[in-house]
């Protein structure tokens, strides 16, 4: 019997079927997308893109619509750049929080309220207001969690800070991101979004879901029925944001493999590599920033990128419009 029967087996007394499926599912495709990351060739490229997607999710949980090339066109090609969306996950992703069990008030507080290095030209946001009162009794609830399998106890956490509300807005996505990181052993795969990516590849109407006003006819309006449907969707939402990770890590393999092919008949002097590698791990690239980086002119950095779009390395996401700007073509 494995580790993951075993952990089942005794949680079968406590937990419906359904529940106990969803939560081998989870652990099962977080072991592989953990698994994806430590052997993928270029691991900074997959975190980028992992990231990204995250980053999309958890606009899309703010009720916002965002996605990862309009946010190289509006907000610039920094590796940072995604600071600059005025939502309220943006000041604690990327974040790693210090804790593995629960954490406590003080631990979000600080979590929450640390400095993030301020952008050039731009203002630091407003530091995120946190109603004590409502946070000191989400703690005190959440506490109570840490005998519960870790993934079951992240659902828990998650719905209970957005009902909590201890921020003005942001409480349902900050909740998640919390619980994600709680989640989650491997720091480097999570931003704080996996599970919101599956959550929002389902279409899962989380923030009906933890209130328990969802528009469906249900037989059970109990808080159990409510809390059994919450544990469900975020233990899929875990296991369907894992697949998004190894089917991100295959389709970047095949781009790497068209790399290797191009880069096979070019002179061992060719730029062409870290040109492509330098556009996969930052959310765009223009001349300037290659030129710079790759100590070339920008007349020949423009022939270096029209090559690579040539072989469907690079796709221009600007539409030739001034200050070009390109992505890998994924």
């Amino acid at each position: 019997m494995n580790i993951q029967s075993a952990v089942i087996l005794r949680m079968s007394g406590v937990f419906s079927e359904t529940i106990l499926e969803a939560f081998g599912a989870a652990r099962e495709g977080l072991a592989r997308a953990e698994e994806r990351l430590v052997l993928f060739p270029e691991p900074e490229i997959l975190i980028a893109h992992i990231r990204a997607a995250e980053q999309e999710a958890l606009a899309w949980l703010e009720g916002e619509s965002f996605i990862p090339d309009q946010l190289a066109m509006n907000y610039g090609y920094s590796p940072r750049a995604w600071r600059r969306w005025p939502f309220a996950f943006v000041q604690a992703f990327e974040r790693v929080p210090r804790w593995r069990a629960i954490p406590t008030a003080d631990a979000v507080r600080t979590w929450l309220k640390a400095d993030a290095a301020p952008l050039a030209g731009w203002p630091s946001p407003p530091p995120l207001e946190i109603a004590d009162t409502r946070l000191e009794g989400w703690a005190r609830q959440a506490a109570r969690l840490s005998a519960l399998p870790r993934l079951i106890a992240s659902a828990d956490l998650a719905a209970s800070f957005a009902r909590a509300a201890p921020l003005p807005r942001g409480s349902p996505v900050i909740g998640a991101m919390l619980a994600d990181r709680f989640a989650i052993a491997t720091p480097k795969l999570s931003g704080g979004g996996i599970a919101v990516m599956g959550l929002h590849q389902n279409r899962s109407p989380w923030r009906a879901l933890i209130t328990g006003a969802t528009d469906d006819d249900l037989d059970e309006l109990s808080e159990r029925a409510r809390d059994e449907r919450c544990r469900i969707a975020w233990l899929e939402g875990l296991a369907v944001g894992a697949v998004t990770v190894v089917r991100l890590d295959q389709r970047l393999r095949q781009w790497l493999a068209r790399l290797d092919t191009a880069c096979a008949s070019r002179r061992k002097s060719s730029h062409l590599r870290p040109l492509a590698l330098l556009a996969g791990a930052g959310p765009s690239l223009t001349v300037a920033r290659a030129a710079k980086a790759l100590g070339l002119s920008r007349q020949a950095t423009t022939r270096l990128i029209a090559e690579a779009c040539k072989a469907h390395l690079l796709r221009e996401i600007t539409q030739g419009n001034a200050f070009r700007r390109y992505v890998i073509a994924v």
